[in-house]
């Protein structure tokens, strides 16, 4: 009998055990069917060995075997144990996660196989005056007596199945069902000539003169010398036949990047996101993995396909906070690009504008290298305007130089505004008699309600007051509280600008798909209007025709416990450009806030993103925060908060036992509240780690992980661990 040690899709860190007869032969990486309380599920085999004296009461066995070879190669299955091993997380949740929808079930692959035709003896020696009558038919032996037919060229000869079946019946020729069809790397030619200078040439050298790994920033680089290098780069390693992945963080960019590929090379090229069809992911999924294609353009996950023969990473916008899994599995797509590019023993380029402060890190530690092609002293002056809300009078969080920006010099044309989550939805304290809200006196904006210490706030002016006891305007004691919601933000808006047209794009369930076009992910509208998004929905669409965007209270940035929220508006505000797709001229922004002094805003929209990051690096340092140091945070959720606390506190111990054996300081700090709105039913508690050694930090983990599994408090929550968290 064999055992097999299987994996199942539950967010369980096990393998379970099930035997399987002699006759049958597991692959590792392969689809069973095994039963599982009660019911057959689809597992993946994991590992497996014979043993000849085996209690089969102990064990299940296995019903069906699906797959005859692995679903993953050797690459792939190196780096799911890798992440397993470095983010702590369930293989469960990661063998499913990356396979097409269709395999998680028990489909069958069918391998290709194509039909050849072939002529015979008696047609070779038959008089070819015999089919005078029978045109087609001797057409298509002319061709047969030359060479063999295949059914993938049908279409081109322009034959039909039914007259090479009239032949066969004849005994003039036979046909060849068993020819399995061989994929070869073909030549890719381009279809313009592509010129590059001395420096580009260089580079390029630099960057594929050695079949080994390494790893390049692309930045602060104009947009012609970067699609030069770009063409020359992809023209490069097409010509090699090998295949390449560019990397996008968010589906609208996918269309632009193939239609203009399309137009350079005669190359095969799919794309691969959450949007496609189950059959259409599975068939571009199967194309790559039989090499059918030469360039896949793709969203994160896409750097688990099957290559056949990968050759280069392009890596877009390495920053964006997309490529982080916000799943119990967090590993971060650019950290996952960078260690396939490794085994893969390929170039991988990190192409960003504002670069995360980790990769300028790696940059000076000459993990990363840089890519220059040209001398770049020139600061890009975004044309802003900062709104000291402090010395403006407000209207439902617009100031009155907003309000009249809008009216005077922007008439005819498009207005953006862009709304933080936290500011568009909030609660206010109301009257239940006669619908009064309160309001600050001095800003004439709502008044919000903190319901933990009963205080009544103005985010705007910073005002606090204790919670009134009854209405100011009625005298009644029946005060509620209320949120303000969508419904209210509209009425409100409109009554600011009643012949102005509005469209709110505030949820992704909301959104009109006439208004914003699927295929281009454009905004389709052209005429004047005021468009209302959110911070987390507007990267995700093209505004073309905007002439103004305004950012509404960024407060939240300065005040944030979050030692990189200052690093993450700078990344936003900075690509602020790029929603409207504009080359000729920048958009003017507006932005408002309470803090218009800010040091790091003034050095941002002064100076420039590379001069604020110089900075925020040497006070990170100073204060030992990463990349000069590496974080963990342990997750707890549970019903009930006692068991969240008694599991971090046991976990603070053993974290801290365990360190004293690898000679390592760890700074621990919790277990306290984590304020996640992932389930609403749950509360949730957090354990903060730092250590300056990243591997010391993984042994410790792994070592402590496998002492808490053995208490039962481990199993009366549900925990993960967020790995570098955002």
């Amino acid at each position: 009998m064999i055992i097999v040690k299987v994996i199942l899709p539950i967010p369980i860190r096990q393998y379970f055990t099930y035997l399987m007869p002699d006759f049958m032969c597991p692959i590792i990486g392969g689809r069973i069917l095994v039963p599982f309380n009660s019911k057959d599920v689809i597992g993946i085999v994991a590992s497996f060995y014979k043993k000849n004296n085996v209690d089969q009461a102990n064990f299940k066995h296995i019903k069906a075997l699906i797959d005859t070879e692995s679903l993953y190669s050797n690459m792939i299955l190196d780096i799911i144990s890798w992440i397993s091993n470095n983010y702590h997380c369930p293989a469960g949740n990661l063998f499913f996660s990356i396979l097409p929808k269709i395999l998680h079930s028990d489909y069958i692959i069918k391998n290709k196989y194509i039909c050849q035709w072939s002529i015979t003896k008696k047609g070779q020696e038959l008089n070819l005056n015999y089919f005078k009558r029978r045109k087609k038919q001797l057409y298509v032996l002319l061709i047969l007596k030359k060479k063999h037919i295949l059914s993938t060229e049908l279409k081109k000869y322009n034959i039909s199945k039914i007259i090479l079946k009239k032949l066969e019946i004849q005994e003039l020729c036979k046909v060849n069902l068993n020819y399995k069809i061989s994929f070869k790397r073909k030549i890719i030619r381009t279809k313009k000539k592509l010129f590059f200078n001395k420096k580009i040439s260089i580079v390029l050298n630099d960057v594929l003169k050695k079949q080994c790994f390494s790893s390049w920033l692309l930045t602060r680089v104009n947009l012609y010398l970067k699609v030069k290098f770009y063409l020359g780069l992809i023209q490069s390693v097409l010509y090699k036949g090998m295949q390449i992945l560019i990397l996008v963080p968010y589906i609208k960019n996918i269309n632009t990047i193939a239609f203009f590929l399309e137009k350079y090379f005669n190359a095969s090229i799919d794309v691969m996101h959450s949007k496609l069809t189950s059959s259409k992911y599975f068939s571009n999924w199967v194309r790559t993995k039989n090499g059918e294609n030469s360039i896949v353009i793709g969203t994160g996950k896409s750097i688990f396909l099957p290559f056949l023969k990968l050759g280069l990473i392009i890596l877009l916008e390495e920053h964006n906070l997309k490529y982080k899994s916000i799943n119990q599995c967090r590993y971060n797509i650019r950290d996952l690009g960078i260690l396939r590019a490794y085994k893969e023993k390929i170039p991988i380029i990190l192409d960003s504008e504002t670069p995360s402060l980790k990769t300028l890190n790696n940059v000076l530690h000459r993990k990363c290298f840089y890519i220059k092609l040209n001398k770049y002293n020139h600061v890009n002056q975004i044309n802003n305007n900062i709104i000291n809300l402090k010395t403006e009078k407000i209207k439902f969080g617009l100031s009155l130089t907003l309000i009249n920006e809008i009216y005077k010099n922007f008439t005819g044309k498009q207005v953006l505004l862009i709304f933080n989550k936290f500011v568009l939805f909030f609660f206010v304290l109301m009257c239940q008699k006669c619908n009064e809200i309160f309001k600050c006196t001095n800003c004439d904006d709502y008044f919000e309600i903190n319901q933990y210490r009963n205080i009544l706030f103005c985010k705007f002016c910073l005002i606090q007051i204790k919670k009134p006891i009854f209405c100011y305007n009625c005298g009644s004691f029946s005060l509620i509280v209320f949120k303000i919601g969508t419904e209210e933000i509209k009425k409100e808006m409109h009554s600011i600008f009643p012949k102005i047209p509005f469209f709110f794009f505030l949820n992704k369930k909301n959104i009109n798909k006439n208004i914003l076009n699927t295929k281009s992910f454009e905004f389709a509208i052209s005429s004047p209007c005021i468009i209302i998004v959110t911070e987390e929905l507007v990267q995700n669409y093209y505004f073309p025709h905007v002439k103004l965007i305004s950012l509404i209270c960024i407060d939240n940035y300065f005040l944030s416990f979050n030692y990189r929220a200052m690093e993450y508006f700078a990344q936003f505000y900075i690509n602020l450009n790029q929603l409207t797709r504009s080359t000729k001229k920048s958009c003017k922004i507006f932005i408002q806030t309470s803090f218009p002094n800010d040091i790091n805003l003034k050095e941002i929209c002064n100076n420039g993103y590379f001069s604020f990051s110089k900075k925020a690096m040497a006070i990170r340092k100073s204060f030992l925060l990463p990349p000069w140091s590496f974080q963990t945070i342990v997750y707890s959720a549970s019903t009930n908060t006692k068991y969240n606390i008694i599991f971090l506190s046991l976990m603070r111990k053993i974290l801290q036992k365990k360190s004293r054996k690898y000679n390592c300081f760890l700074w621990v700090l919790g277990p306290n509240n984590a304020f996640l709105s992932i389930n609403k039913h749950k509360y949730f508690h957090q354990l903060l780690i730092q250590c300056s050694s990243r591997v010391a930090l993984n042994n410790v983990l792994n070592e402590s992980i496998d002492v808490i599994n053995i208490f039962t408090i481990s199993k009366r929550v549900k925990w993960f661990i967020d790995i570098e968290p955002n």
